[in-house]
């Protein structure tokens, strides 16, 4: 399965919300500005995440984007669902069945073809998906930040600079 531009744009965007001083929503602005997409593309990415229930949006001047759940509850495989959707890596439309109907004797049931190789990439979906689940984005912050604990003091509305002392 190849993912998308939008999984890794969305995979940032979560790090930084995860990452933000506390208290503090991230702004679409701040997020499109850092991301350097255009405010529409990014603005598609952030909705796909609040409709998983990943992040939440609040209006205002202070409004933003929050994390919906505590970093360490959300998997790379909830991100990878929330922007791509479901692992299906091959969806049998029976294509094969159909290319080789008649083509074989009688007694060979092409289906079997199409389920067989099915059964094959669910398997490995199902394992993929699997290792995605037990991996959490603070794992991934940690691993970015070499062992890492993570640090909830940036201020990315301000140009991403750390502070001393986050405001409320």
């Amino acid at each position: 399965m190849k993912l998308t531009k939008s999984f890794e744009q969305g995979v940032c965007i979560m790090a930084i919300i995860a990452t933000q001083a506390s208290g503090q929503a991230v702004s679409s602005r701040t997020l499109q500005k850092r991301l350097g997409s255009s405010m529409t593309y990014s603005q598609k990415i952030l909705r796909k995440l609040v409709v998983a229930g990943l992040i939440e949006s609040t209006s205002g001047t202070s409004g933003g984007f929050r994390l919906a759940k505590p970093v360490n509850q959300i998997s790379v495989l909830d991100v990878v669902v929330a922007l791509e959707g479901p692992v299906d890596s091959f969806p049998n439309t029976g294509l094969i069945s159909s290319v080789f109907q008649n083509q074989l004797p009688n007694n060979i049931d092409t289906s079997i073809a199409d389920e067989s190789i099915h059964r094959i990439f669910s398997t490995a979906d199902q394992t993929w998906s699997q290792i995605l689940a037990n991996v959490s984005l603070a794992d991934i912050i940690t691993r970015v930040a070499n062992g890492g604990r993570i640090d909830k003091s940036i201020d990315w509305n301000n140009e991403g600079e750390k502070n001393d002392s986050p405001r409320a």
